[in-house]
């Protein structure tokens, strides 16, 4: 470790005597309608003097760019000024940059957008608050982040982690069923490998790579209007075209895993390409070398597989052909030593396999009159999700305890139209259709009678149809105004939900702007729930979920965004959140069975949507973006997170930790004799209040010699507060044709052990506590070319 940390330090001091540079390059396009803008200028503004304008088709290219920190500026005549700071610019590949411009309202020869923009504004215009962009240069910046963009979303005002093994996201207090996750502009199956059961929004690993992601967006609440079948965030994902001029490769080596990335162009002379990643987990290779990071005494194993062709066409259009496979293992095997089992979960062993896979084709067309386009897109998707519990007795017999085994298929298409009729006024409406067949199985053991019984053998289908409007009227340059409705209808039960939606932005001068956000958003169980069985008497079995209806929830949000100097900006959000048909169970003694309670899982208990729940909080941002070779973010969150059982008394859900602070930074320092390669250090703090939990009575569970919870105290109390540190150090060095990376992160660098909860142990007779990971290192080394 020390010869690692030693190299980190002396690879800075190494010069470099020749200047490299690179292409740069892209399309300049109107943010409404797709257009592109021909004729828009563009330069670069670090200390160079150089530039061009977009040809007739909105492509542009700029060569020899210096290599290091960049910074553009774009301009069109009667459009809003677009400026992109500090660029990434390597030796190893050419720079491909999609800029949107937003046409002024005020006929004006040359419109200036204000000087103090906030960058992090997000793709979609028709969001309005709670939205932020996500680019993939913060998701590979973030320490300990590894590459994933949930665990950077994990950063933002009011989310935080479940633990640290899981990317799902827990927002404004939230479960995190209620996420949304699209790709491509469809809704796709939970993208992550080692999933944490049905219904779950996370996993151990993301099933997707930096290397395909291009810029997406995140949302925590108030959602536009296209956005359906989401009650706590939406996380929008962009994939990025290939390069079409010229081969390019990436190949990564790392303690999780590898990977190789290859891009370009499918004809020479068309803007036609192809990009493609794969990945491949290394830590059970390490594992039989006597490295083990993993925890386990199975190793998890994972890999992955994503591509995107980009195919235009003279008349009709462009196409894309893009997907998403994975496959992931895990597990642990019982303890066969007796005289060691502490916990009862000594005795037990689980095996888990997810697969996923996601095939999918979209088409946009520009129609002659450059104002409206259609954009289509058809999905075919794949999941498997089993799971195996099995126990050890004391003569190390071993049964089965627990078989889950979804498999669900899904055809979804997704097709809308956008209109702008002028600078103030844009309408967009569209339908999503979803097929969704699945076979289910479910049995576990009853322990009374010692005999495995089964909760659940389905197979069939289901239909699930959406639709939206959306209406972007600007009144002028400083007042938008986002309405629109979402229409949401579940075949197998035959319910529904109508969604208005209102988003207003106020630039109130150059500097301070107001947003208010309000609408009604809706979320659909899994299958698995509606269709969950329940024995009556000997033969006979009902569905008693089959007629729950959708849970939904109205948000209102109101935000203040001051961009106080040039790169800095305070931000406040003051949101509150009622969520109602809320799937409960009327006869749990223990009022904890509510569906915002769990993060994933399955039950055939009697449900009913009679529930109601509560989150509201007020947020603080201070973010300075990067430039000047260094950034920070600093968040603050203050919530309360209710629920309320059928008997009407309002309790604390089990994501009410109240409290969220996130503290993110990092510092580049350009190294070499032309100072083109670069050192980073980031740094990221996470403090939250601790999840909440059910007491044990430790007086009973001794007397009873078993864990006996309190549950007339549930979610009372709460484990201590979560606290951790992670730190990564990174150098780029930039040869004439290539570039190489080396990074170094540590999770947890401080190797604090967070406490999960307490347990009784009928074995010893006492109490103990489980604690979550120490410290993990994570070194990656990467070439590109």
């Amino acid at each position: 470790m020390k010869l690692i940390i030693f190299l980190f330090f002396l690879l800075p001091v190494l010069v470099n005597a020749q200047e490299f540079t690179q292409t740069v390059k892209g399309k300049i396009i109107d943010s409404d309608t797709k257009a592109p803008l021909p004729g828009a200028n563009i330069k670069v503004t670090n200390n160079v003097i150089m530039g061009t304008s977009s040809d007739f088709d909105g492509n542009f290219k700029i060569e020899k760019v210096p290599v290091g920190r960049q910074s553009f500026k774009v301009s069109y005549l009667g459009y809003e000024e677009v400026t992109l700071n500090q660029v990434l610019i390597g030796s190893g590949r050419e720079v491909v940059l999609n800029i949107e411009m937003k046409e002024s309202v005020e006929d004006l020869d040359e419109v200036t957008v204000y000087a103090y923009r906030d960058k992090s504004e997000p793709l979609n215009q028709m969001a309005t608050i709670s939205a932020t962009q996500i680019t993939v240069e913060s998701t590979s910046r973030i320490a300990a982040g590894i590459n994933d963009p949930g665990r950077t979303a994990q950063s933002f005002a009011g989310v935080s982690s479940a633990d640290d093994e899981n990317n799902e996201l827990v927002i404004r207090g939230n479960s995190p069923r209620g996420m949304l996750w699209r790709m491509e502009g469809i809704e796709i199956p939970n993208p992550n490998h080692f999933t944490n059961g049905e219904g779950g929004s996370g996993g151990g690993v993301s099933a997707l790579s930096t290397q395909v992601l291009a810029n997406s967006d995140f949302f925590t609440g108030a959602f536009p209007a296209e956005y359906g079948n989401a009650l706590s965030g939406v996380f929008d994902l962009k994939l990025r075209r290939g390069n079409y001029e010229k081969n390019e490769y990436a190949f990564q080596l790392g303690v999780l895993g590898a990977q190789a990335a290859l891009e370009g162009p499918l004809k020479k002379g068309a803007e036609a390409s192809y990009l493609i990643n794969y990945r491949y987990s290394t830590l059970k290779f390490l594992n039989k070398i006597g490295v083990d990071i993993s925890g386990g005494d199975i190793t998890p194993e994972w890999q992955d597989l994503s591509f995107k062709f980009y195919i235009p066409t003279k008349k009709t259009g462009y196409f894309s052909i893009w997907g998403l496979g994975g496959i992931s293992s895990a597990g642990s095997n019982a303890i066969r030593d007796t005289s060691t089992w502490v916990y009862r979960s000594d005795r037990y062993g689980d095996t888990e396999d997810h697969k996923i896979g996601v095939f999918g084709i979209a088409h946009n067309y520009l129609f002659p009159n450059l104002k409206t386009y259609v954009k289509t897109v058809a999905a075919y998707s794949h999941t498997t999700d089993q799971a195996i519990e099995d126990s050890l007795d004391y003569n190390l017999q071993s049964s089965v305890t627990e078989n889950e085994d979804f498999k669900y298929n899904t055809f979804s298409i997704s097709s809308y139209i956008n209109h702008k009729f002028n600078a103030k006024n844009v309408l967009r409406a569209g339908i999503i259709f979803h097929n969704k067949s699945y076979k289910l199985g479910v049995s576990s053991i009853n322990y009374d009678t010692g005999q495995m019984e089964e909760q659940i053998s389905n197979n069939g289908s289901t239909n699930i149809f959406e639709s939206f409007v959306h209406w972007k009227h600007r009144i002028n340059n400083q007042i938008d105004i986002n309405s629109g409705v979402h229409y949401t209808y579940l075949a197998l039960n035959k319910d529904y939900s109508i969604e208005p939606r209102l988003g207003i932005r106020w630039n109130l001068n150059k500097v301070h702007r107001l947003n208010f956000g309000a609408g009604l958003h809706s979320k659909i169980e899994p299958v698995s729930i509606y269709l969950a069985e329940k024995e009556l008497n000997e033969g006979t079995t009902t569905n008693p979920n089959k007629d729950l209806e959708i849970t939904k929830a109205a948000h209102v949000v109101l935000g203040y965004n001051w961009n106080f100097a040039k790169d800095f900006r305070l931000k406040t959000e003051v949101y509150y959140q009622y969520l109602f048909d809320v799937p409960v169970d009327p006869e749990d003694s223990t009022n904890t069975v509510s569906s915002l309670n769990f993060s994933s899982g399955f039950t055939n208990e009697k449900l009913v949507s009679e529930g109601t729940g509560r989150n509201y909080g007020v947020e603080f941002t201070l973010e300075k973006f990067f430039s000047k070779n260094w950034y920070m973010l600093g968040t603050a969150s203050l919530f309360e997170s209710k629920y309320t059982m059928p008997d009407g008394i309002e309790r604390n859900t089990l994501f009410n930790s109240k409290y969220i602070y996130n503290f993110v930074a990092g510092k580049e320092f350009e190294v070499g004799k032309n100072k083109q390669n670069i050192f980073g250090l980031n740094v990221r703090t996470m403090l939250r209040g601790g999840y909440r939990t059910i007491p044990l009575d430790i007086d009973s569970s001794i007397a009873q010699n078993k864990e006996v919870r309190d549950y007339g105290r549930a979610f009372e109390t709460k484990a201590p507060d979560y606290f951790r540190v992670d730190f990564g150090i990174n150098y780029r060095r930039n040869k004439p044709t290539w570039s190489w990376v080396i990074s170094l992160d540590f999770q947890n660098v401080t190797n604090r052990l967070n406490v999960w909860d307490e347990y009784y142990s009928r074995e010893t007779n006492r109490i103990y506590k489980s604690y979550m990971n120490g410290m993990i290192p994570i070194l990656n080394y990467r070439i590109e070319f």
